[in-house]
């Protein structure tokens, strides 16, 4: 039993799906479910905001290009396991240190059709200079590739859903069954727009003729390749886009509980000894990431705790 109050840290997937099981949300989500009302909070399990991660791969000639080869060959790799565990050097020491990431703006994006249809806030914020559009990762590994075979990977982030927010509800009242997870990835002409701008860059850096030199074909991509047309571009994505699990918002933070899960101080609204600390309270998603985030909102929240409980940091 909580001497003070209990800490939610469940993240932006179960963390509602706690709140909901306990009778703390939307009270129409609740009912279709038989879960009796204890709190309702319209905000819960709403407002999911996430990356959209698309991948690019370009298969390279025999000998440029080796970095990833423990990757994807399970000899190799139990090799480099190993040395890790061992002392933390050999080829896992530096699996991701190569990586190059970019945030870019797209001035062209701004002058569409798809954005004039977005809500003047969206606007002024998709134009402020410190808003990025879309993100660029090079030389990311990928399981799209196997051994012997080299090559060049690029990873596509858009940077969240603008025309409408996901959602994460419950299946049914039993635990032990997953939430229903819907990111509303390309539902919006915007965000197809932006995919498609952010692909077609992506696709013009790993075709550069410093590159193709060394390149074979491309290995994971859209049909048509290099030369592909938008409308294969998209088919890849809808076919091929995941989640780069950087979610947030689902309970997110606000000033009243009629349009927000917890307040200020990360406590969930009409509840004695109840807070949330995880990257569900941001509201919003923000252009870093997540898991910066996600330690500044615990370190707020404990200072916030020592305040009021006392004690020391």
């Amino acid at each position: 039993m909580a001497t003070k109050e209990v800490i939610l840290s469940g993240g932006p997937i179960d963390t509602p799906k706690l709140l909901l099981l306990s009778g703390i949300g939307p009270p129409e989500a609740l009912n279709a479910h038989s879960i009796p009302v204890k709190q309702p909070l319209p905000a819960v399990g709403h407002n999911l905001n996430d990356r959209l991660f698309l991948e690019l791969v370009s298969v390279t000639k025999p000998g440029s290009y080796n970095r990833t080869s423990h990757i994807v060959d399970p000899e190799t790799l139990a090799t480099a396991r190993s040395q890790y565990h061992k002392d933390k050097t050999g080829d896992m020491a530096g699996y991701y240190l190569p990586q190059m990431i970019g945030y870019f703006k797209s001035p062209a994006i701004l002058k569409t059709p798809e954005f004039a249809t977005l809500e003047p806030e969206l606007q002024a914020l998709l134009k402020h200079e410190t808003k990025p559009h879309y993100e660029i990762i090079s030389h990311n590994p990928s399981p799209s590739v196997k051994a012997p075979e080299e090559y060049i990977a690029i990873a596509v982030a858009v940077e969240g859903t603008h025309g409408g927010k996901g959602s994460v509800t419950l299946k049914s009242a039993d635990p032990a069954d997953p939430p229903l997870i819907d990111p509303t990835f390309l539902s919006h002409p915007f965000d197809q727009r932006l995919a498609l701008q952010a692909m077609k860059e992506a696709l013009k850096l790993i075709s550069d003729p410093d590159l193709m030199k060394d390149t074979l074909r491309l290995g994971a991509g859209p049909e048509g390749g290099f030369d592909a047309t938008d409308e294969q571009i998209m088919a890849y994505a809808r076919q091929t886009a995941i989640s780069m699990w950087h979610m947030c918002g689902t309970v997110r933070m606000g000033k009243s509980a009629d349009q927000a899960g917890v307040d200020k101080d990360c406590k969930v609204f009409g509840m004695e000894g109840l807070r949330v600390v995880d990257l569900s309270v941001v509201p919003f998603l923000p252009s870093a990431h997540t898991q910066a985030c996600g330690y500044l909102i615990g370190v707020t929240a404990a200072e916030k705790m020592i305040k009021q409980y006392g004690g020391k940091e």
